[in-house]
């Protein structure tokens, strides 16, 4: 798949029972309006957004976090988020790292710590 939207179609159609949620940093949600299909990835599954070094404040203020307000739950109701219908959405608070998921794939795949 191309898009990150092409591959959560997939997923939703190769596993229609699995309560996926979509995980993504905080940095990204400030592009995400210019994603391909952004607002379907809203539609598509409950999506996680996690902080990330800089973007505490910057991220509940993002575009398409404006366009969904109505779907942000409370973080303390994030357990929740897989039983939600979408667009339903969490920001979530918590130990930050300055590592991309990227940096972290890689050095996983060669056995190291990132």
């Amino acid at each position: 798949a191309r898009f990150t939207r092409d591959t959560l179609r997939w997923l939703a159609r190769r596993r229609p029972g699995v309560r996926f949620v979509w995980i993504m940093g905080a940095d990204s949600l400030a592009s995400f309006h210019r994603w391909k299909g952004s607002a379907e990835i809203m539609r598509l599954m409950p999506v996680a957004v996690i902080d990330r070094p800089g973007h505490t404040l910057s991220a509940p203020s993002a575009r398409a976090a404006r366009r969904f307000s109505a779907a942000r739950i409370p973080e303390s109701d994030a357990s929740a988020l897989p039983d939600m219908p979408p667009p339903a959405w969490v920001f979530l608070h918590g130990p930050r790292s300055h590592l991309s998921s990227t940096q972290i794939r890689d050095a996983s795949r060669g056995g190291g710590e990132p």
